[in-house]
């Protein structure tokens, strides 16, 4: 506040109206770029209805997969030709940086391998409630690397988390566990510890490279799962027969937007705020689940998708205070 103030005096303002200039400049872009990563969070939240429509429609697991994979992969390579006409040159890079982005990709091809494996078996907002455990396994993964213990605040929050997904499962007033398959609860589990892995490597693997170069080097990683799960996606005609118009939706919405949102955004907003904005994907995953799906969910359910809302903010407390 102090900064704000003394750049309004020397622009001529003074006081609480200098202040206040200042301090709207600087709202503007806080605002631009957290609607951004709500943005990129959302584009996470429709893929489950999406997925369910296309197993709906006979498409199989392993040809959704890839579907995703080839076209993010086209949306990435078109991006690297669009840089090559406008006379762009792009960052040099070393076999091992190659190596390491394929490797994160191999990590972002299980959190959708195992996400839309639990598709099959659980409702889709069963199954983004699962996925949403990475907020709290992602704290696992960093006491492990950099054996500190987590705040105070962060163990609150995952202990929210994880009651919550009790309610906002059905596990608890609901569905019943009986009315759960064992593989899709494990597989969306699965898929949680992929997508906190994720998480934890996007931001410190090659992070100095520009986000286009780094999405289509983690997409030819990702290929090579999608292709191993389902070889014949080029040649078995399923293309023809109607999957290209989910992969023209899923391939953007599921990996080439969100990176390149979250690499415009995220950088210009703390830490906590934008884990806070991308948690859209949670809501919105369930919206969608009721409004093109028909699935029912009880008020328990989304008094406990509110919970985990909660958990997620709770968690960034400490920080956003450290930065106010």
């Amino acid at each position: 506040m102090r900064e704000t103030r003394e750049h309004a005096a020397k622009d001529g303002g003074t006081g609480a109206d200098g202040a206040a200039i200042g301090g709207g400049a600087q709202a503007a872009p806080l605002l631009r770029n957290a609607a951004i990563v709500f943005a990129g969070g959302a584009c996470y939240g429709i893929l489950a209805s999406v997925v369910k429509v296309a197993y709906a429609s006979g498409f199989t697991f392993p040809q959704v997969v890839c579907s995703q994979a080839f076209f993010a992969f086209l949306v990435f390579a078109l991006l690297a030709l669009w840089d090559r006409a406008r006379g762009r040159r792009r960052v040099r890079t070393t076999a091992p940086q190659r190596l390491k982005l394929a490797a994160m990709g191999l990590v972002t091809a299980g959190t959708t391998t195992f996400y839309y494996l639990s598709l099959t078996f659980i409702p889709a907002s069963v199954a983004i409630t699962l996925l949403f455990q990475f907020t709290w396994i992602g704290l696992v993964f960093e006491a492990a690397t950099t054996r500190k213990r987590p705040a105070p605040a962060a163990l609150a929050a995952a202990g929210i988390v994880f009651v919550a997904t009790l309610f906002a499962s059905g596990l608890v007033g609901g569905k019943g566990a009986g009315a759960l398959h064992p593989a899709g609860i494990a597989c969306g589990l699965a898929a949680a510890v992929c997508c906190a892995g994720f998480m934890f490597l996007s931001g410190r693997v090659e992070t100095q490279l520009p986000v286009q170069q780094r999405g289509l080097w983690a997409c030819c990683g990702y290929l090579v799962v999608a292709f191993a799960l389902c070889p014949d996606y080029l040649t078995s005609g399923v293309l023809l027969q109607g999957i290209g118009w989910f992969g023209l939706v899923l391939g953007p919405l599921g990996f080439a937007l969100p990176m390149l949102l979250f690499g415009v955004g995220c950088k210009h907003l703390p830490p906590g705020l934008s884990t806070i904005m991308a948690s859209s994907e949670l809501p919105i995953s369930v919206a969608c689940s009721v409004a093109f799906l028909h699935e029912a969910v009880s008020p328990l359910q989304v008094a406990g998708v509110v919970a985990i809302l909660v958990g997620v903010v709770v968690a960034q407390v400490p920080y956003l205070r450290r930065r106010a």
